[in-house]
């Protein structure tokens, strides 16, 4: 792998960590709040949790692409 790979693995690799933060602690918060909100705030946490777990799946395939292609993506 080249630095440029390891660097967009990186970025990658930080903004799932943040999302998957945040979208637990909206999970976390939706047990606690009451009335109508529960459900949009649950479903809200989990969806943020999966959309950041599908980023990370498509940071992860991008090298191999490059590799695969023999063409570097500019950026």
């Amino acid at each position: 792998m080249t630095e440029k790979q390891l660097k967009n693995l990186l970025f990658f690799k930080k903004l799932t960590s943040i999302g998957l933060f945040l979208g637990f602690l909206v999970f976390l918060s939706s047990f606690f709040v009451s009335g109508p909100s529960a459900p949009y705030q649950l479903s809200i946490g989990i969806s943020i949790m999966v959309s950041s777990m599908l980023l990370f799946g498509f940071g992860m395939f991008l090298p191999l692409m490059e590799e695969v292609s023999g063409e570097e993506i500019n950026e």
